[in-house]
Parts: C-alpha cells; sequence; structure tokens
C-alpha cells in the first residue's frame, strides 16, 4: 500500500472514529428514542413535500452548473448526473464523493476534469460568499443571544462546570481540533514526500488549468445566473429543513434555525466527515443551537432526524440518478 493511499485510509478511519465518538456523545445526552420518535411525526404528505423542495435545490445546482460549464449537455442529461454526485457527496467520507462529479461529467459528457473541477470551485466560492452574508445578517439580528450564549459557556468553562455549557464548549473546541490536525497532518505529509517535487509542479499546472476555466467568468449575465442560483439553491435547502422542522413538531425559531444551518452548511465545506457524516454533521448544527439557548433536547433531536431524511432523499436521487446515467451510457 503506498503511503498516498495509506494516508487516505487513516484519514478515513480517523472520521468514522471522531464521528462515532460525537455521535455517541451527543444521543448520551438524550433518549435515542426521541429521534425516530420525532421522524415518525412528520406526516407523509409533508415529507413529499419537503423532498421536492430538496429536489428542486438540487436541480437549481445541475441549472448552476450548465450555467458555469456552457457545456451542450442538456440539464436532462445532467440532472441525474448531479443527483447521483450528491448521493456520493453525502455517502463517502471526507468529501471524496466531489470525484464522482467530475468523474461523471467526463465519462459521460467528455468534459475535462479540470473544467469540471473549476465548476465545483466556482460552486464552492459562490456558496461560501453567500452564506458568510447570510450569516453577518442573521448573526447581526441574533448578536444579543450570540454574545449571551457565548458568555455563558466561557463562564461555564471557567467555573470547571458539568452543565450543559460546558460539554458543549468542548465540543466546540473539538471541532476546531480536528480541522487544525487535518490541516497540519496533510502539509506534514506532503513535505515529507519524496516525490514531492514532482507532485508540486503536477499541482501548479492544475491550478494553472482551473484558473484559466475561472477567469472567464466576467461581470456578466453568466455571473447574474450564477448567484441567481446560489441564492435560490440556499433557499430551497434552508426551506426543505426549516419545514422539516416544523413537521416534527420541534418549536426553533427561524432565525435561530438559519443561523444554524448556515453555520453546518459552513462547516461541512470542510473534509472532516466520515461515511455518511454522521456526528460532525450534527456537531456544529447542536452547538449552534445550544449557544441560541436551544433546550438541548431539541438540538439533538432536529439534527439527527433532519439528517436521517436527508441521506434518505440522497438515496431516493441517487438511485434515480444511477439509473438514468446507466440507461443514457
Amino acid at each position: 500500500m503506498t503511503s498516498e493511499r495509506r494516508k487516505r485510509v487513516r484519514n478515513v478511519v480517523l472520521s468514522i472514529i471522531v464521528g462515532g465518538i460525537i455521535a455517541w456523545f451527543l444521543l448520551s445526552k438524550i433518549d435515542p428514542r426521541d429521534i425516530p420518535r420525532a421522524v415518525s411525526n412528520i406526516p407523509l404528505q409533508s415529507l413529499v413535500i419537503a423532498f421536492v423542495l430538496y429536489a428542486i435545490s438540487v436541480y437549481l445546482k445541475a441549472v448552476r452548473f450548465k450555467i458555469i460549464l456552457r457545456t451542450g449537455i442538456s440539464l436532462r442529461r445532467l440532472f441525474p448526473m448531479v443527483s447521483l454526485y450528491m448521493f456520493f457527496a453525502n455517502i463517502l467520507p471526507m468529501r471524496t464523493g466531489e470525484l464522482s462529479y467530475v468523474y461523471l461529467l467526463k465519462k459521460q459528457a467528455g468534459t475535462p476534469g479540470t473544467k469540471s473541477f473549476a465548476s465545483l470551485i466556482v460552486g464552492g466560492i459562490a456558496d461560501a460568499t453567500l452564506i458568510l452574508i447570510a450569516m453577518f445578517i442573521v448573526g447581526w439580528h441574533l448578536r444579543g443571544a450570540l454574545a449571551e450564549g457565548t458568555s455563558y459557556f466561557l463562564s461555564a468553562l471557567e467555573q470547571r462546570s458539568r452543565s450543559m455549557g460546558l460539554w458543549a464548549y468542548g465540543l466546540m473546541v473539538a471541532i476546531v481540533l480536528i480541522i487544525g490536525f487535518l490541516i497540519f497532518d496533510r502539509r506534514f505529509l506532503v513535505s515529507r514526500t519524496a516525490n514531492r517535487k514532482s507532485k508540486i509542479a503536477n499541482l501548479k499546472s492544475k491550478i494553472l488549468e482551473v484558473g484559466r476555466e475561472l477567469a472567464d467568468i466576467s461581470l456578466d449575465a453568466r455571473l447574474l445566473g450564477i448567484i441567481v442560483c446560489s441564492i435560490l439553491i440556499i433557499a430551497f435547502r434552508f426551506g426543505t429543513q426549516w419545514y422539516l422542522v416544523r413537521s416534527m413538531g420541534i418549536a426553533i425559531s427561524i432565525w435561530k434555525l438559519s443561523f444554524a444551518l448556515l453555520f453546518g452548511v459552513l462547516f461541512s465545506l470542510v473534509p472532516v466527515h466520515g461515511p455518511a457524516g454522521f456526528g460532525t454533521v450534527e456537531a456544529p448544527w447542536v452547538l449552534a443551537l445550544l449557544v441560541l439557548n436551544v433546550p438541548k433536547k431539541d438540538a439533538i433531536t432536529s439534527g439527527f432526524g433532519l439528517h436521517i431524511v436527508i441521506i434518505i432523499y440522497c438515496i431516493i436521487l441517487g438511485v434515480y440518478g444511477a439509473v438514468s446515467v446507466k440507461r443514457e451510457a
């Protein structure tokens, strides 16, 4: 086994261990049976409506990719590929599912890898920018609650309290340490690689190729289309989760839910999740809600309940995408 492959295996194992520990820790704070009860409270009609909202967000993602790529591939062919990509992105660990998008476009449409990779980067930049802007707006509205919650956690830490504030603050510290370890570990490993010069040269070549693709985007109607699609993608994603939480009978204000959703989506851009992301997906969601003084039971139950339902939606779209892609092959 090569050192690169050992690194991947080790990072995946690490992500599974970390996710498992976080999931166990969170579930130990509530009655785990509350989660299936909350999901079962969602009426079938609400599950269908939420699925339609989620499918629309995926379709809009396909529209955005088409705008960025500027290829002749139709939305009828692109949507199944994006659906399958979303399945892999949510199931595979360490964001390795992103590679499925590059592979599918190259195999099904002959799109160069750098071009499809550049479209992923553009989409990610658009999402991150809008999420940061939205977080600032929502955070400003909740500034009093955020200041109070942060002050409470710091006070709990200083007093070595065993209350909810301490373990939630500990959860935040764990998240920061995980990210820092993975980033440092990658740089350290790269520096020790025997053939690092050739790898760096190859990386520079790829970056230049991607840069040329990004340079094609200018201040025109195409950029406006990317921005509009990005706003709608986030809006429909929020609508899906908001509708599901309300259908579970969990009372969380729309502002607090917005902050937790935005914080969770921003955290998801960091490649730390294990398979299906259980534990690491719930951690930022629960932390954000606890800072905003949402009851511990509601924060944890809504986090796991939402995650389970979204994974089911991804599986449905993944099956549809796999069947459609195979039919087109």
